[in-house]
């Protein structure tokens, strides 16, 4: 059986050795070699690794680790033919003898147990039109060949000869010739029909399709085309008329054929329901905050839920249906006559300004921002976004692909431009002033030939700018101005933006403010606008305000300026007031904070109910915008304490001391690190209140007073059983909001203190 298995394995080996074989550094087979003393065979190590020692033992020494593959002669084996005694090439170069365990070897590698790793292919016939070609590539481990069809190519037909001529009638006949190998195709075909005008044989009309036909003009075929129904011709027809405060119902009916729809409820104009959004609902929603029927977070422009419901109780109150709309009737009863808008906050290149009127009859405030551009949000999609990432681009910092996707490459662009250009931006968020400093820089590396000047008459772009002023507010240089720009030009053009720049012109290339950002494709010879609003502030400049809108010229990239719209910058009123910063506070509602307050100690009493304080007067802390305070001049007037002081004087320092040494009442504004505002301190320390209500509340059951206003005695303290008792007997009797305050959680009173005040 020995015998029979190394006559097989014999001949494998032979055919391995006709074979122009590499052989791999692992050998897949599993059989194990037996072979006597007198067939000296090549053998092949049949381990990634194997060791070769100096008796046939595996403790006797090793002389050599032998990898997968390596070949060795077989010189003979032990008795009983597990170990092979084998001649092998050292590591020196020359050849050395040892005992390998027999198992460790095999003398061929079979293919059928191969996992073919098979080389390039080569080519051995090329394909042609119709026939298949072939290649073949070999095994690097076994060395078999594999071969593979490839496909025909197919013809390569030029184009049709007409060889006879065809009718719609008459057959005619065509050739086209393979331009490889020349094989021919023919066919034959019909001309199409040669149909004369249509012919309109039946009218449509708004109830019926019509229909058109047409013959040809060749063999009298006739070709029918179906008409669309015509649309109705509707007018409205009023079933029942609308009042301002209710519905009315019409319905459409066709003029032509009498068609009627269905009837339709429609409101009358300036009727405001669930799912309005805009300006209107939000003016609404502020006249029902101040009135005290919706919260003041609940006016975002947006009327839903909430704001349905405090509609329903302001008519409630009025005597009206509480139906939750906006009828022109309500409107009518929440409308206020508003004074002229005044700024409370400049407005800079970085951070958006606020205005506000003033209703004249019941004083109600309306606040509005004033933005000074576009700030773009991380996670801002559109056109706008695709300009900045191909400015910042050309400016040479990479934003990645054009998207218009503000993401993560966009955001470390900014911050990477910003570094060299050593400016601060803030991570996630491209403000104005951002955008500002990358067009300059853009304008920089823009090239003389590419910024072609103002487009003229017949030019590739001529962008036509129209700038108007729409309003000014009353003691700001903050005007809104709306815009429009249209493409004059014989191409198509992409608009940029809107620039501004203060008393030299445009094509001077100066230091530019971007008051609008886009990236619309504008369609050649008035094809289409784009237009839109924004502010502007002349206070950020000197001379006259220049506006210029810019575009490139889709086929080349030049860069053209329209027209220039100049504004003469108009100087700021000399004498301004400025007031505290008023946050809404219901004092109905008090949040859990702590109020300085004034009362009478004898509207502070006890019931079986609990403990009640009256008509307490709630106030607070005076505190003015930093943009106010700095932009404070002589001759103006800040109101402190509802009271308006004259400035006659002001020292600026650590604190801004306001008529010090003068005649007028003297006082400091201070501000505390990180803030963004001033308070007033006054010479004895003092600081200045406004009164934000009346209101009465409940005391805790766990409510602390604590009276110090006596420096010269010991501090008294009453739990809530003694706070009606210990307040009747305070000293002087007076609880102003100079001295006292209150804590409020969960709507009750849980502290009373009263401190000293000189």
């Amino acid at each position: 059986m020995k015998k029979r298995m190394h006559l097989i394995k014999a001949l494998a080996l032979t055919l391995m050795v006709a074979m122009p074989v590499t052989i791999p550094a692992v050998v897949y087979a599993e059989e194990t070699h037996l072979v006597p003393v007198d067939a000296p065979k090549t053998l092949y190590v049949n381990k990634e690794e194997i060791s070769v020692y100096d008796e046939p033992d595996t403790n006797s020494q090793v002389q050599q680790k032998l990898r997968g593959a390596t070949d060795v002669s077989l010189e003979g084996t032990n008795e009983d033919g597990t170990w092979d005694y084998v001649n092998y090439r050292n590591e020196a170069g020359g050849t050395s003898k040892g005992w390998v365990e027999d198992k460790d070897m095999v003398d061929y590698y079979p293919q059928s147990l191969c996992p073919h790793q098979f080389g390039e292919y080569t080519v051995t016939q090329q394909p042609t039109c119709t026939d298949p070609g072939y290649e073949t590539a070999y095994c690097t481990l076994c060395g078999i060949m594999d071969e593979r069809e490839i496909a025909p190519l197919g013809h390569t037909f030029g184009d049709w000869a007409v060889t006879k001529e065809a009718t719609c009638v008459d057959q005619g006949e065509r050739t086209r010739t393979c331009t490889v190998c020349g094989a021919a195709e023919t066919e034959t075909f019909l001309a199409d029909h040669t149909f004369g005008d249509w012919t309109v044989t039946k009218e449509a009309t708004c109830t019926e399709a019509g229909e058109r036909t047409r013959k040809c003009t060749v063999c009298g075929t006739e070709d029918k085309q179906a008409i669309d129904k015509i649309p109705h011709d509707f007018e409205n027809k009023i079933l029942v008329e609308p009042t301002d405060h209710s519905a009315g119902k019409r319905t459409q009916v066709c003029k032509k054929c009498g068609y009627t729809t269905e009837e339709q409820s429609f409101d009358p104009d300036g009727t405001l329901r669930v799912g309005a959004k805009g300006n209107d609902v939000y003016a609404v929603q502020q006249m029902l905050v101040e009135m005290g029927y919706l919260n003041a977070g609940g006016a975002d422009g947006i009327f839903g839920g909430g704001t349905e419901k405090a509609v329903k109780q302001f008519q409630q109150a009025q005597g009206l249906t509480p139906d939750g709309v906006v009828w022109p009737q309500t409107r009518k009863l929440l409308n206020h006559d508003f004074g002229p808008w005044k700024t409370v906050k400049e407005m800079t290149r970085a951070e958006a300004g606020e205005r506000v009127r003033t209703c004249k009859d019941c004083g109600f405030e309306q606040h509005e921002a004033i933005e000074p551009g576009v700030t773009y949000e991380r996670g801002a999609r559109g056109e706008e976004i695709r300009c900045l990432q191909q400015i910042i681009k050309q400016v040479g910092f990479d934003a990645g692909s054009f998207d218009g996707i503000y993401g993560e490459m966009l955001d470390k662009a900014m911050a990477d431009f910003a570094e060299k250009e050593g400016i601060e931006v803030e991570s996630g968020k491209i403000r104005p002033v951002d955008v500002d400093a990358l067009v300059n820089a853009w304008f920089k590396v823009i090239g003389p030939e590419e910024l072609k000047g103002e487009g003229v008459e017949g030019g590739p772009v001529n962008l036509a700018l129209t700038v108007t002023a729409n309003e000014k507010a009353d003691d700001s240089d903050i005007t809104t101005y709306n815009w429009s720009v249209t493409n004059l030009g014989t191409e198509k053009a992409i608009f940029t933006g809107i620039l501004l720049a203060f008393g030299d012109e445009l094509e001077e290339r100066p230091e530019v403010m971007v008051m609008v950002l886009d990236g619309e494709e504008l369609a050649p010879n008035a094809g289409n606008s784009v237009s839109g609003k924004f502010f502007a502030d002349s206070g950020w400049g000197t001379g006259a305000l220049n506006f210029a809108a810019l575009g490139a010229t889709e086929a080349d990239g030049g860069k053209w300026l329209s027209n220039t719209v100049v504004f003469e910058n108009l100087t700021s009123p000399g004498e301004k007031t400025i007031e505290p910063v008023s946050d809404y506070l219901d004092v109905n509602n008090l949040p859990d904070g702590i109020y300085p307050v004034s009362f009478n100690p004898e509207d502070v009493v006890g019931s079986a109910s609990g403990i009640y304080m009256n008509g307490v007067h709630v106030y607070t802390e005076d505190w003015y915008d930093l943009v106010d305070v700095n932009h404070l001049a002589e001759g103006d007037t800040i109101v402190m304490g509802g009271n308006a002081v004259p400035v006659l004087s002001i020292e600026r320092g650590d604190v801004i001391k306001i008529n010090d040494g003068q005649d007028a009442e003297s006082f400091n504004l201070v501000t505390e690190e990180n803030s963004n505002g001033f308070i007033v301190r006054g010479l004895d320390d003092m600081s200045s209140y406004t009164e934000r209500g009346v209101t009465s509340l409940q005391v805790s059951d766990s409510a602390v007073y604590t009276d110090s206003s006596n420096p010269e005695g010991d501090p008294v303290t009453a739990d809530a059983a003694g706070i009606v008792e210990a307040i009747r007997k305070a000293d002087d009797g007076f609880f102003t909001q100079f001295d006292t305050t209150i804590r409020v959680e969960a709507g009750k009173v849980v502290e009373i203190n009263r401190t000293y005040r000189p």
